[in-house]
């Protein structure tokens, strides 16, 4: 059933297999694009649709809401925005400027994303994948075309991985138009998790000795923990190396959880037994100074019931 876009104002063209978004006014905010537009599944997303430039509108264009809606677009106000499970495509420089865009839902029937469809997506750091096939060419494409930090959600199988950032640059050297191709960054090596264009986690696992070796400690942490609480695909030898991570670097995890305030990925951390005394007294001295007492209690219970309270100490929960 078709969903009202509200203040958004989606226009659409026919194609093959359904509709064509080519474009999205919105004024920022949470864009949700309905499965159907003029009573046609939407299954591509044109060139430019949510940018910060506005594409020409080609001949039998048609517009959703008809009335009501409008066309004013902030691109850069955008922060989220969920395309249907349908959608096969994504075209270039579909997302071009979209600077606050932090949070991207698709379906794993996604199996093409255009050149540079991020640009400028600086802000981006979530991508969740619904349904089946988020293992298959989805995630690859997305993360083709984008080098930043991205935390990948799949629905089926239930997973999270963490693909830190990275950079690339040709350097020219002395001698004419020769270059020298840099990488900097571990995320690179985290990206070649891919055979035949599927996500495999053995290779995902693989790459957090890399991690490790680059002292990129905190990204190696985060994506220990993503894969021990969802463990698809996960063996007993890949278990236990992230259960050593997180032994050796989970005051990295840690802060990074109280900062995000992820209550729920706290409970887990502490659930695993691994943070030293240490660790926990440092975790509670920074919710406090947070104000955050639900992350304090977690931190004061799993402390007590790992090492006991110290000798003539009582647990104390003021802020």
């Amino acid at each position: 059933m078709e969903r009202a876009a509200g203040e958004v104002r989606l226009y659409a063209v026919r194609c093959e297999g359904g509709a064509r978004l080519v474009r999205c006014c919105a004024p920022g905010g949470d864009v949700f694009v309905p499965d159907a537009l003029g009573g046609l599944p939407v299954v591509e997303v044109g060139p430019y649709a949510f940018s910060a430039r506005a594409p020409e509108l080609p001949a039998g264009a048609f517009c959703t809401p008809a009335q009501g809606g409008c066309d004013a677009h902030d691109a850069a106000a955008i922060r989220s925005v969920t395309l249907p499970q349908s959608v096969r495509s994504i075209g270039d420089y579909a997302f071009y400027g979209c600077t606050g865009l932090v949070r991207l839902s698709v379906g794993g029937a996604l199996e093409s994303v255009g050149s540079d469809a991020f640009m400028n997506c600086w802000a981006l750091r979530r991508l969740y994948v619904r349904g089946e096939g988020g293992l298959r060419a989805c995630v690859q494409q997305v993360l083709r075309e984008y080098a930043g930090e991205l935390t990948v959600d799949l629905e089926t199988p239930r997973a999270q991985l963490l693909f830190p950032a990275f950079s690339e640059e040709y350097e020219e050297l002395a001698a004419p138009h020769i270059f020298h191709y840099n990488i900097d960054g571990a995320g690179y090596a985290c990206r070649q998790c891919f055979e035949g264009r599927q996500l495999r986690f053995g290779l995902y696992d693989a790459a957090q000795r890399r991690l490790l070796a680059a002292h990129e400690f905190e990204a190696a942490a985060r994506a220990a923990l993503g894969r021990l609480r969802w463990p698809a695909g996960l063996t007993p030898t890949a278990r236990e190396a992230y259960r050593q991570t997180l032994a050796a670097h989970g005051e990295e995890a840690l802060r990074w959880l109280l900062r995000e305030r992820d209550a729920q990925g706290l409970a887990f951390l502490l659930g695993l037994g691994l943070l030293p005394r240490a660790a926990l007294a440092a975790g509670c001295a920074a919710a406090r100074k947070a104000g955050d007492t639900e992350a304090l209690g977690l931190l004061l219970e799993s402390e007590h019931r790992h090492f006991g309270a110290p000798a003539g100490a009582s647990a104390d929960f003021s802020l």
